[in-house]
């Protein structure tokens, strides 16, 4: 489990929570002394003022010392937030305690009261917020790790095939060329420590683009002059994460079923562009409308299981026919 009890309180979407939450709470307090004149306004202006001076200062401190008191246990950081909430709002309200009775606006009847009931309200307000968002971190990370397990899972499924399917490619450049199979198994073997040493889920695009060029070089000594590949990549996405293995297979689907199929050379192509939000990644390939495919469509399955896992609605994965070409479009948000 996530064993950190302090939220992240710098993230734009918890700011404005707590924002809100404190001014509802002004509202809800003023409402015991709620008349209909122009001091009961004042005097929501004044401590709406108050309120969110404190709640703005609260979460400055609490994302410059999360990493801190995240060190220590719930317990003592909570005693030692509460002694930091105690005296942060005492000093707000004594010194709009004393900025009103300068400037003879009297809306401050009594400062020690009012420091007593602001300091227990923001305690009680600040302890809730922290439940809530350490439920919401917990809940967070759960469906993360969920996610996680089940990416590992396709993982593992995808790697044994890509291993059958590349040593059938090795298999059938035994018989043909012996020094051409040797070299493969080094190419696969180059391959497979690379891609499979460490456990991740992502890569950037540029480790990505290197496996299959690895693996385009096992399949060029099968096909030779049959196999054209042609590519187009723009540079500014190099960096950017994307599922391990997600490239590889795309190719190797358009290899087996617009190459090896055919008599006559026939070009892959893998083009790859930045739309807006998106990268584009298409791939592709001759289509032979009466060739039966062989393959079961575990890989192409697979990997939009994986995107959805890892970009939920984000990501998408079609295919299609169009003018003699078999189009594979992969969406990756950015």
């Amino acid at each position: 489990m996530n064993k950190l009890w302090l939220a992240d309180f710098s993230d734009t979407m918890r700011i404005f929570t707590v924002i809100v939450v404190t001014e509802m709470m002004v509202v809800v307090y003023s409402l015991s002394f709620l008349s209909l004149d122009m001091v009961y306004l004042n005097q929501l202006a004044v401590l709406s003022l108050l309120a969110q001076l404190i709640a703005i200062t609260l979460i400055i401190i609490l994302s410059k010392v999360s990493h801190f008191l995240n060190r220590y246990t719930s317990y003592i950081g909570l005693l030692m937030l509460t002694i930091i909430t105690i005296v942060l709002t005492s000093l707000y309200t004594q010194i709009l305690a004393k900025v009103d009775h300068a400037l003879g606006f009297e809306l401050i009847e009594n400062a020690n009261l009012l420091n007593i009931k602001i300091t227990l309200a923001t305690l009680m307000t600040l302890m809730a917020l922290l439940r809530y968002f350490y439920v919401q971190d917990q809940w967070a990370w759960q469906v993360k790790a969920h996610a996680d397990a089940e990416i590992n899972a396709l993982q593992a499924r995808i790697k044994p095939h890509f291993l059958y399917n590349s040593l059938n490619s090795i298999a059938s450049l035994i018989a043909i060329d012996g020094s051409a199979a040797e070299k493969a198994v080094l190419n696969l073997s180059s391959l497979f420590r690379k891609a499979f040493s460490k456990k991740q889920n992502h890569v950037p695009l540029r480790k990505e683009l290197e496996w299959v060029n690895e693996y385009l070089a096992i399949e060029k000594l099968r096909f030779a002059d049959r196999l054209m590949f042609e590519s187009s990549v723009d540079e500014s996405l190099l960096e950017i994460a994307v599922p391990v293995l997600s490239l590889q297979p795309l190719i190797e689907n358009a290899i087996l079923h617009g190459i090896e199929p055919a008599s006559e050379p026939g070009s892959v192509k893998l083009v790859i562009t930045r739309d807006n939000h998106a990268m584009i990644i298409t791939v592709s390939n001759p289509f032979h409308e009466n060739h039966q495919s062989q393959g079961t469509g575990t890989a192409v399955e697979n990997i939009k299981k994986r995107l959805k896992l890892s970009y939920g609605s984000q990501a998408q994965l079609n295919q299609k026919t169009e003018n003699d070409l078999y189009i594979t479009q992969m969406v990756l948000p950015l």
